[in-house]
């Protein structure tokens, strides 16, 4: 699949570390009908995009969704420099 051109989904089991199928496109649909055919699937680590939320809250309905530990880091860093940010003007300027 070419960049631009066509988007598809890489499933990994983040315990293994290895990819474990390729989805041929980004849709929530797509996600959920692959979940729904192997309902032992606990936990479903992933982006923020919404069809992956939508797509594992249908195709697997019991499973619990986590954040993948890039965006949590990421999440935190932004939130972070947000905060500090805010606060620049109270800080002084060492002497």
């Amino acid at each position: 699949m070419r960049k631009g051109r066509v988007y598809g989904t890489v499933l990994v089991d983040v315990e293994t570390r290895r990819p474990i199928d390729l989805l041929p496109d980004r849709e929530a649909g797509t996600v959920a009908a692959w979940l729904a055919e192997r309902p032992g699937i606990e936990v479903v680590c992933r982006d923020r995009a919404p069809f992956f939320a939508e797509g594992a809250r249908i195709g697997g309905p019991t499973a619990v969704q986590v954040a993948d530990r890039f965006r949590l880091w990421r999440n935190f860093g932004e939130a972070a420099e947000r905060r500090v940010s805010r606060h620049r003007p109270c800080l002084r300027v060492p002497s």
